[in-house]
């Protein structure tokens, strides 16, 4: 397929599966209740998005959430986050998520999470994302993921259903908000949290994965920075190896806005793969 032959067919699809209705309905299938469900915009030229919602048993049996799928995205994965050693880390869910009787899990950032893989058009902040979770019980249930703005951290409040809860928001003096995103190369993955999420002085966690997304070891890892918009022309840094697949450094985002990061993995000798994403500051 050409180029343009398939920019075409993503436009396409973008539009067909993309619309603005007035907000986003929970879905009910047999016990299980489907609410708040969510995701953010995301950047130029981002490849990963999360997803997020609440889901309820309401039955006397368990559930299990096993898969997800969606056509906007290659690869739809369900990832629990903790912090490790100081350094926030991401694994998929091995074997499916259960959902106890009579009770609910909430997915929502620092926590479980839904992430979708090689996007194929951005999500933009007033649409929606259809979803297909597969469960053990229920079987398919289709869910339409509200996109709010690229620094919410919460569903938009009743009756408002496009406002970024927290995207214009004032930061407050303190607020530590750390900012997280997903690279991927074929040959290496990883996960970053940027501390804190604001203008200032910043500490970059790096956790290194393989393309089978288990730790991998690195010789040398390069942090660039850089924010076009702005005049701010791109810094790099050698990240302190601080584990087997974790590394640090800290760097200066003197300035709001959205920034480019790249990332530096030297492999082996021979092999270095770069890797280079959009994240926002506040």
């Amino acid at each position: 397929m050409s180029s343009i032959i398939r920019g075409m067919t993503y436009a396409a699809l973008a539009s067909c599966l993309l619309s603005q209705p007035s907000g986003a309905q929970d879905a009910v299938s047999g016990n299980l209740a489907i609410t708040q469900a969510w995701s953010r915009a995301t950047p130029g030229g981002a490849k990963v998005a999360g997803g997020y919602l609440t889901i309820e048993n309401r039955g006397a049996g368990p559930d299990r959430l096993l898969s997800g799928s969606t056509e906007l995205a290659r690869k739809l994965e369900i990832h629990e986050m903790a912090v490790n050693g100081g350094v926030m880390t991401m694994r998929p869910i091995e074997g499916g998520l259960i959902i106890a009787p009579g009770s609910s899990v909430k997915f929502a950032p620092g926590g479980y999470h839904l992430m979708l893989l090689d996007l194929n058009a951005p999500l933009r902040q007033g649409e929606q994302v259809p979803v297909t979770l597969t469960f053990e019980r229920a079987g398919a249930i289709e869910v339409l993921f509200d996109v709010q703005g690229v620094g919410a951290q919460a569903p938009a409040a009743p009756g408002k259903p496009w406002a970024a809860k927290m995207a214009a928001a004032p930061v407050a003096a303190g607020d530590d908000e750390s900012f997280f995103t997903h690279l991927h190369a074929e040959k290496a993955m990883a996960n970053v949290t940027v501390s804190p999420g604001r203008a200032g002085p910043v500490e970059i966690a790096i956790q290194l994965e393989n393309a089978d997304e288990l730790p991998l070891t690195a010789k040398a890892v390069t942090v660039t920075l850089g924010n076009s918009e702005n005049g701010v022309a791109p810094v790099s840094a050698e990240a302190e190896q601080i584990g087997n697949d974790q590394w640090r450094v800290r760097m200066s985002a003197p300035v709001a806005g959205r920034w480019s990061l790249g990332l530096g993995i030297t492999i082996s000798a021979s092999d270095t793969v770069k890797v280079v994403s959009p994240i926002l500051i506040r």
